[in-house]
Parts: C-alpha cells; structure tokens; sequence
C-alpha cells in the first residue's frame, strides 16, 4: 500500500466528470451575484440590453412581426367572382347590342317617313305639266284628236317659259321672234316624238302672230301669274303607262297668294281634277302626255 502511494505520487489526480448533464450550461447556471463579486463595489451587472448600450453596441431593433398572407379564397368564392363578371360582361354587350338596334330602327324609320313624304317626283310633273294645265284644254285620247290650236299655243308658252337662250332677238314692236323649230321641238317634248305641229295665226288677236315668210313666231311675252297652276296630287301605273291625278290651281287659291308665309296651306285645294297619261319616249327616255281624260267617277 505504501508502496502504490509512492508510485502515485507527483501524478495529477484523475480527472472524472458528468456528462449526465447533458448540453446545459454551467456559465448559466450560476448566480448572477457570483459575477457581480469580481466587480468594484456598488456596481451590478446590468441586464440584458443595458449591458450592451453600456459598452457601446446597438441595442436591436425589435422585429416587427409578419402579416399573415391572406388566406385563398374558398374555391366557390372564386367562382361566383368569375361568375359575377361574366354576367356584367354580358349585360354589357346586350347594351351595346340593344342601342345598336335602336338607332338601326331609328335610321331605317327616318328614311322611311322620308320616302313616304318626299313629293319631288310629282313636283317635278307640275313643271312639265304648267303650260298645258294654264290652258285649261279638253280632254283628248290621242294628240292626233287634240286642238291644234291648243297644242300650239301650249308648244308656244314652253318655248316662253323655259327655251328664252333659243330666241333670235326681238322685232321692231319688241315681240319676242322665236324660230319654228324651236316651238315643233317644244311640241315634241310635251306630247310626243309624233306630234306634228301645224303652224298657223290665231282667228283671234292673241298674245302671238305667225311670220309665214321667216318661219317665225312674234310673241308678246306676259307673266303666266294668272293662270291655272298643276299640283299633281298622285301617280299610278296602267298597261305600262303612268297616270297622273292632277289638280288645277286657281291663282286666288291661298296655297299660291300666300307663299311664304306663315298662314300658307300645306296643299291647295285645285278647282278640278284631271288625269293625263304619260308615255316614255324610246329614243330619249322622257315622259310625255299621250292623252288627257276626266277622272273614273
């Protein structure tokens, strides 16, 4: 036993130690008071971030806690979102669509009433007609049966009325000198590529006198204010003829001494009706008056 002693002396004791304790920390375990003892008297050791403001570091800045992502949404929500906007989207194009339609309807009504009231094409035969209708003649079914004085004197007045650019001048009396073939010309136009003028003076002092020797008519041109006014009042086709319901205007008619104002009649009220038949001319495509008739009672 002594002999042991001896062996073992100047040896380091054995080292042993507890692992038992697992990963604790022994710095921690102790007492804050036995660190407390190594420093000058009356000073403690500071805690936590006192200590480290103490010896010049930062103290950290608190971090601010995360937002919680925003959950999805629940799977009929999206749905009925997606739903939502499909059905404005639609409402939508059947606006579009609706007022697309309006205006459609508007545009056609509107050119509609336009076709419905628009009179142009039976104005226009009150011009060709004016110079038969202020002579007021008799009704004839061909122009072979006319008056020739009527047709004449008609192939006169438009001649006055609407070839003054064809005239040769004026005579010593200051009638109007308008050639021949400018009135036979004008009959043609009036009733037809087979009306054969027959130049001739009057019986009676009239507002004309034929020249025999220069084929000629001196006319003595008036206003045709007096006298009767066409106002075609309707047009329909028969045996591929058209047939016009034409009025006679009177000069007093209110219609015509009011024009312009603000009293004036939409239409006038004729003194009588006739209906003239018009014929197309094959070569020009113009109308004519092939016959003029009493209306069917």
């Amino acid at each position: 036993m002594a002999t042991q002693k001896k062996r073992n002396k100047g040896k380091p004791a054995a080292f042993s130690a507890d692992y038992r304790r697992g990963t604790e920390n022994p710095v921690q375990d102790r007492d804050d008071t036995e660190l407390d003892d190594f420093l000058p008297e009356g000073e403690t050791l500071p805690a936590g971030d006192e200590a480290l403001e103490k010896h010049g570091a930062p103290r950290p800045e608190p971090e601010e806690p995360e937002s919680p992502a925003p959950a999805p949404l629940p799977r009929t929500a999206r749905r009925r979102g997606r739903r939502r906007y499909g059905i404005a989207l639609g409402a939508a194009v059947l606006l579009l669509a609706l007022v697309g339609v309006v205006s459609l309807a508007g545009l056609l009504g509107s050119q509609i009433y336009r076709r419905a009231t628009d009179d142009s094409a039976l104005r226009a035969y009150d011009t060709q007609l004016s110079c038969i209708v202020m002579l007021d003649p008799e009704p004839f079914e061909s122009i072979e049966s006319a008056d020739p004085l009527f047709v004449q004197n008609a192939a006169l007045w438009k001649s006055i009325l609407e070839k003054r650019a064809e005239w040769t001048g004026y005579d010593d009396n200051g009638l109007a000198v308008i050639p021949l073939g400018v009135v036979a010309a004008s009959a043609q136009e009036l009733f037809g590529p087979d009306c054969a003028l027959s130049p001739s003076n009057p019986s009676e002092e009239t507002f004309y006198t034929y020249d025999t020797v220069g084929n000629a008519y001196h006319v003595s041109v008036f206003s045709a204010d007096s006298a009767l006014t066409p106002y075609t009042l309707s047009s329909r086709k028969e045996n591929g003829d058209t047939v016009l319901t034409v009025g006679y205007v009177l000069p007093t008619d209110p219609w015509r001494t009011e024009e312009g104002s603000s009293g004036t009649p939409d239409e006038p009220s004729p003194q009588k009706v006739m209906e003239y038949v018009m014929k197309t001319n094959p070569e020009t495509g113009a109308e004519y008056v092939s016959a003029i008739r009493e209306p069917a009672s």
